[in-house]
């Protein structure tokens, strides 16, 4: 027996009539309470679209072959059979996007978490696109895991035999009261037969939703966002290509990375951290690849782990949501001790303060805390550490067997004191240079000892913007051929449009957000990032138009330097959260009419593009990285003019057709960032100056 699995509408019926016609082979199916027969699991392929986690038997050492299909047409699909084999009440929009969110595990588990788990247990993977342009090719492939008997070529049939014939599988049996019903549903189950047909069928809000909700797959896959099929990556795609039967080269010569990330066991979670959890979540898959030409260790703490073993620490949601748990049942304790003790007359006021309460100063830690404790957990028990020699003076880590040790900031130099080694140094700004005032005398003396550290090693700077290289070129006097850019990316499977209204309703709640519009800013509370000047533009927009019913949101820890700011607290109409959640984060995102984020200067400016991310436009400062990476997409304000902030924030508020335009431009320019480029884009780096390094010293 052989599993035929697919995402429903990806040539699963089309393939098993190609089976029957030239092979003579006849299939079964398994669909869970849908009366299958009883005896599926005596014929040779049985088709399914269940996730494997839900198929009988449920052995997996049983074979498996998996049909996919370009994520959008295979949900147009779907969206057209429900209204017209299944539901005419229903239409088609609706039917899309309720199949694309696949909310609670429904569709089959979604498009995405469909073809992941099949791609995980498959043997043979095979592209619709690939099948209807040379069945026979594709269904050859079959014989490496079983032996087809001799193909009757003359047999094979077309797709609009199917569509107007009456093939053995796809005849809505069970659906049909007569042969004029089955022929109706057969033409219409058999719908186009061809590739990219999404294209006639998704206007620009359906094709950009979809991108939000499934891009990660579709890169994977090789589906680009124009409709094209491009070719994989072997350092990260390399699974997907043995399962298609593409030819790999073999890599005959590897490197070996050592990635400081001391920046993890912080507990805040600033730009930086973010930026090494992010890269090394998008370079683990890189680990797992049995051709990698890739060695990646993690440096912490004076101990180097593999990055194949620590990343699956480290980005166990179960077990870092296990320690969380330890902190929410405290928290749920104490609500039921109020309930139990308190008059009912109160209660309801009292554990909506307590809730208000503890989930700014409290539980909103939880999760990092929990993560963090995990993670220390695991480096004090020394688990996945890698088996190294102890010699240099780097708390006994042999530094010299790395072609390159990159260092994610500058600032972390003191462990690589008194050691000679190849360096890669992340620049994300030079504000302590360019904005000293905005830093702590300590912050700056750090800083500017990293950076001079690293450039008497000669390292070469990998730097986040090209406003960042150009800065230093400028202030460092950096030559041309140590520095590269590599863009940052927010993380697209968390931050995208949300279109769940009680999500919405629920966060909130949580903040003490009233329901109505509001302005959103988000950052430390510190100077540099201009929230007095936003914040007095806000209140001369309400002066000057005291009919806009709007708040301003201010998100954040408090900072450097926030002591002004915070006497700011109990202005009318402007709410301060305090920390976010990174959970929460996107859904307040979703709900503000805007981001403000008028920054006197930014190496890259992540809140922007997450909040773009979510559709969400963003009025930002026209200086530095923000004018390159925004410029065209978002609304520009000079950060020392409070009339030019304020003026950007009314259309905001009153223009509503150029908001929605802002909505689309800012969701579209998104779409040209994402972690695994920057990993892609990290990988090409760390060659050349491997590379370049190697060329040097022969």
């Amino acid at each position: 027996m052989i599993w035929l699995s697919s995402y429903p509408r990806s040539g699963n019926t089309f393939f098993r009539n190609v089976l029957f016609d030239v092979y003579g082979i006849s299939s079964s199916s398994f669909y869970e309470n849908v009366g299958e027969p009883e005896n599926y699991t005596a014929f040779d392929f049985v088709k399914t679209h269940m996730l494997p986690d839900e198929i009988l038997p449920a052995d997996t050492n049983i074979r498996a072959v998996y049909l996919v299909r370009d994520g959008r047409d295979a949900l147009v699909s779907m969206a057209h059979q429900r209204v017209d084999i299944y539901d005419a009440s229903t239409n088609f929009r609706d039917n899309f996007i309720e199949a694309m969110i696949a909310a609670e595990g429904s569709y089959f588990g979604g498009w995405s978490k469909n073809v992941e788990s099949w791609v995980k247990r498959a043997d043979i993977l095979i592209r619709f696109e690939d099948l209807i342009q040379n069945p026979l090719a594709q269904v050859e492939r079959l014989n490496t895991i079983y032996p087809l008997p001799q193909k009757k070529e003359d047999k094979l049939p077309t797709f609009n035999d199917l569509k107007f014939g009456k093939p053995k599988y796809g005849r809505g049996k069970r659906l049909a009261n007569s042969e004029e019903e089955e022929l109706d549903i057969i033409q219409k189950s058999f719908r186009k037969g061809k590739a990219f047909g999404w294209k006639d069928e998704l206007d620009c809000e359906l094709q950009n939703l979809f991108w939000s909700y499934h891009r990660n797959m579709m890169d994977q896959l090789g589906y680009a966002k124009n409709g094209a099929v491009v070719a994989l990556n072997p350092d990260f795609d390399y699974q997907v290509m043995q399962l298609l039967g593409q030819e790999i080269l073999e890599n005959k010569t590897t490197y070996s990375v050592l990635i400081e990330a001391n920046k993890l066991l912080m507990h805040q979670n600033d730009g930086v951290k973010r930026y090494v959890i992010e890269l090394l979540k998008a370079l683990h898959p890189v680990t797992e690849n049995s051709n990698a030409r890739w060695k990646i260790d993690v440096f912490l703490k004076g101990r180097v782990y593999s990055l194949q073993e620590f990343g699956k620490t480290l980005f166990d949601a179960k077990k870092n949501e296990n320690h969380y748990n330890k902190f929410t049942k405290v928290y749920k304790l104490i609500l039921q001790f109020i309930k139990f003790f308190i008059p009912k007359k109160y209660y309801d006021t009292i554990s909506k303060y307590f809730k208000k309460v503890l989930m700014k100063i409290g539980l909103k830690f939880a999760k990092n805390v929990a993560r963090l404790f995990y993670l220390k957990e695991r480096i004090k028990s020394g688990k996945e550490a890698a088996e190294i020699s102890f010699e240099s003076q780097l708390g006994g880590v042999e530094m010299g067997k790395y072609d390159l040790i990159h260092v994610p900031l500058p600032q972390h130099y003191e462990p690589f004191l008194e050691t000679s080694n190849k360096y890669l140094v992340t620049i994300h700004d030079l504000t302590h240079r360019l904005f000293s005032e905005y830093h702590t005398a300590s912050n700056v003396q750090v800083a500017e000892k990293g950076l001079e550290y690293f450039r008497k090693q000669n390292a070469d700077f990998l730097c986040i913007s090209e406003t960042t290289k150009a800065d230093m070129k400028t202030l460092c006097h950096t030559p041309e051929d140590k520095l590269y850019t590599v863009l940052e990316a927010a993380d697209n499977q968390k931050f995208k449009p949300n279109l769940n209204n009680n999500k919405g309703k629920y966060v909130r709640s949580i903040y003490g957000i009233p329901d109505k519009p509001f302005l959103f800013t988000l950052s430390t509370l510190e100077p540099r990032k201009n929230l007095l000047n936003t914040v007095k533009a806000f209140e001369m927009l309400l002066d000057e138009h005291p009919e806009l019913n709007c708040n301003l949101v201010i998100g954040g820890k408090n900072g450097w330097k926030s002591k002004d700011l915070m006497q700011l607290k109990h202005r009318k109409n402007i709410i301060f959260t305090g920390f976010v959640d990174e959970n929460d984060l996107p859904i307040l995102y979703n709900e503000a009419e805007a981001l403000c984020y008028v920054s006197f200067y930014e190496g890259f400016g992540l809140p922007p593009l997450e909040a773009m991310s979510c559709k969400t436009p963003v009025i930002y400062g026209d200086n530095s990285s923000l004018r390159e990476l925004f410029k065209g997409y978002a609304l520009p304000a000079n950060p020392t003019d409070v009339a030019d902030i304020k003026k950007q924030m009314l259309i905001i508020l009153t223009d509503e057709k150029r908001k929605a335009e802002l909505e689309e431009t800012s969701l579209e320019r998104s779409f040209d960032f994402s972690w695994r480029q920057t990993a892609i884009d990290t990988l090409d780096v760390y060659q050349q100056v491997i590379k370049k390094n190697k060329t040097s010293t022969q």
